[in-house]
């Protein structure tokens, strides 16, 4: 049953995919392509739909599975809500002040970017995570609870 294949799916293959997704989140579209084409397959395997005219995304919305791009980067802002605002150590570490806020445009939280010579360290998660960050509204990023952050996030990002 549909069922089944999908709890399988959840628990075996996806568990294995989003592995340290928090921190992993691939800088090139062939990467990201190839780890979305998993999930595409999988998908075509539960609903056992193997038409080429079949859409996968009617498919994923029917089985109510999001991408895993968007699974990874709520995985990327959750963690780096959690360092901004619950580990002062790594907060201190990794996160560098703003050198510039504008009160019209910025958040109070803003993060300065850190200076990036090369695209490979600019995907890597302080960086890419640091921009998504800033461009939060501030409704979102001023929420101090995890759950709650998570919760506020799921709504802004749907």
């Amino acid at each position: 049953p549909v069922s089944l294949k999908l709890l399988l799916y959840k628990t075996l293959v996806r568990s294995k995919l989003e592995y340290a997704s928090s921190i992993w989140d691939p800088g090139t579209d062939l990467l990201t392509t190839a780890v979305e084409a998993i999930q595409n397959r999988s998908v075509r395997y539960i609903l056992t739909n193997y038409h080429r005219s079949a859409s996968v995304t009617s498919m994923k919305t029917l089985l109510n599975l999001p991408n895993l791009s968007s699974r990874r980067e709520l995985s990327r802002l959750c963690l780096f809500h959690k360092i901004y605002h619950h580990n002062s150590s790594l907060h201190q570490k990794l996160l560098t002040p703003p050198s510039y806020v504008s009160p019209r445009v910025d958040h109070q939280h803003k993060i300065g970017l850190p200076v990036c010579k090369t695209t490979t360290f600019y995907n890597s998660f302080i960086p890419k995570t640091t921009i998504t960050w800033n461009h939060l509204p501030s409704s979102v990023v001023s929420v101090t609870d995890a759950i709650m952050f998570k919760r506020c996030l799921t709504n802004f990002l749907s």
